[in-house]
């Protein structure tokens, strides 16, 4: 029962292996565990791993592929630590009342979810509420290697408090009851089992009391807390939480979770403050002293200002990643429901005010928060949360690349958003044995850059191959623009 357990857990995490092997040749590999970029270096890949890196030439055998790397640099594969594959850019989960509305639209979107994600060069996902659809993405023949948590709430707390169907609230399947025996079904000890035995790489639990300035929502007790930090503990699942406000940060660092899943852009008592106080940086220190890992995803702020710009959806990246028939609906009237969610919500101010406020006010104080990061080398993990809301300004694959171009902004060095976007993640959830760098064993999950990154952030868009276990793609063959006129090709063949 466990080795088909095992088996099963593989298929979802890893797509097929190739089975030619591959050598690149003269490639300049940028790696985080390389003091500098190893120059003229050959690679070889084989069954879906990297077998050999070395200075010295490799010698070819007559059933290998044989890329030429002149002038191209070899990086790991980039993985992004927060994606929602369930949610659909405009329309939310799969089971939310305009998904159902459109599901046509919303199958054609699933069907071109996964290549997205590939077209900007993103090979590892974490997923931290994968919904009801995460299947329909590993289903896929080709995708990034995906990982997902379970999240963990209680009837009366957000998410589910939230909520407003049936059908929205039968996402949630591990919803735990407080102040029960540990042997109750629903106790955090049992449901942490359950998720561990489901395959899941983690657990998420939310912080969140009350959108904006409103505080209405109740939270997990202390005492449940501290039950299923012992349980995460006990089945070695990391724990994420959902915070974005000071005081939520504050309860979750309290509650001794591994991952804040947001950057910190809700500043609380201090939002009409323009510099980061004293109180602050005091949850800052905590944070770095017990080593919590951060991720920015200040693209869920600017997705909402994006959203109220005039033509929000006429962004020629799209057409690469975007069904052409969603594009489509986001100019129609219904596609414009989030808007005026978001318009109610600011009382009719006027959009470019909304824009202002989230583009502005809200990514600048989380670009504060990241500068104080940055000046004390804390380690940051890439994570969008993609899409973060319902607006259709944030694109899968897409998305991760922006969050990258965030944080160079922000003044985050190329070298740390490389780590950020590599290894940083791949040791907060575990997988660093296969994954993270450009070392003899690990996975060959890779790209080929037509830049070096170490130069450019704009180097993680300029593609000139994806390599997933070892199976070489030309970047084209993932773009929604020509993958729906013709089946994908593998440069190999």
């Amino acid at each position: 029962m466990l080795k088909h357990m095992l088996t099963a857990i593989l298929f979802l995490h890893y797509p097929t292996f190739a089975k030619e092997s591959v050598l690149i040749e003269n490639v300049t590999v940028v790696s985080s565990h390389l003091q500098e970029p190893l120059l003229k270096a050959h690679v070889l890949i084989s069954d879906g791993r990297i077998k050999a890196v070395s200075s010295s030439k490799i010698e070819k055998t007559f059933d290998v592929q044989v890329i030429d790397g002149t002038a191209l640099y070899l990086a790991p594969g980039i993985m992004d630590s927060h994606v929602h594959v369930s949610s659909i850019p405009g329309m939310g989960f799969g089971v939310e009342p305009v998904a159902q509305k459109n599901e046509a639209l919303a199958e054609e979107y699933y069907k071109q979810q996964p290549y997205s994600f590939l077209y900007y060069g993103i090979t590892q996902v974490v997923d931290p509420n994968p919904g009801l659809e995460w299947k329909k993405f590993t289903a896929s023949e080709i995708h990034p290697d995906y990982y997902r948590c379970e999240v963990i709430t209680s009837r009366s707390t957000f998410p589910l408090v939230e909520k407003n169907d049936e059908l929205s609230k039968s996402m949630f399947s591990y919803i735990v009851e407080q102040d029960v025996a540990e042997t109750a079904q629903n106790s955090p000890e049992q449901i942490g089992k359950r998720i561990a035995e489901s395959g899941a790489s983690c657990i998420k639990i939310y912080f969140e009391d009350g959108y904006g300035d409103e505080s209405h929502w109740p939270l997990l007790s202390d005492d449940t807390l501290k039950r299923i930090r012992k349980s995460a503990s006990q089945h070695k699942l990391p724990l994420v939480a959902h915070a974005n406000a000071l005081d939520m940060y504050q309860r979750a660092i309290d509650a001794e979770v591994d991952v804040i899943a947001h950057g910190l852009w809700n500043w609380g008592e201090f939002s009409r403050e323009t510099e980061v106080s004293k109180s602050m940086h005091g949850v800052l220190n905590q944070l770095m002293s017990k080593s919590t890992g951060y991720m920015t995803t200040q693209r869920v702020i600017a997705g909402l200002g994006e959203l109220m710009l005039h033509n929000s959806h006429g962004v020629s990246e799209y057409s690469k990643v975007t069904p052409e028939e969603l594009i489509e609906w986001y100019k129609q009237p219904s596609a414009q429901w989030f808007k005026e969610e978001l318009r109610a919500g600011f009382d009719g101010l006027p959009d470019e005010v909304i824009a202002r406020i989230f583009l502005k006010d809200r990514v600048g104080k989380g670009n504060k928060i990241l500068k104080i990061l940055t000046e004390a080398d804390y380690p940051l993990l890439l994570g969008s949360d993609f899409p973060g809301s319902p607006s259709f300004s944030n694109q899968p694959g897409l998305t991760t690349f922006l969050e990258m171009k965030v944080m160079a902004d922000a003044g985050v060095s190329l070298a740390a958003i490389l780590s950020a976007a590599t290894i940083n993640n791949a040791r907060q959830f575990n997988i660093d044995e296969d994954y993270g760098t450009v070392e003899v064993g690990k996975v060959a999950n890779l790209l080929l850059l037509e830049q070096n990154p170490l130069n450019t952030v704009d180097a993680w868009s300029n593609i000139h191959h994806i390599i997933l276990h070892g199976e070489v793609f030309n970047r084209s063959d993932f773009a929604a623009d020509t993958i729906a006129n013709k089946s994908l090709q593998r440069t190999s063949r």
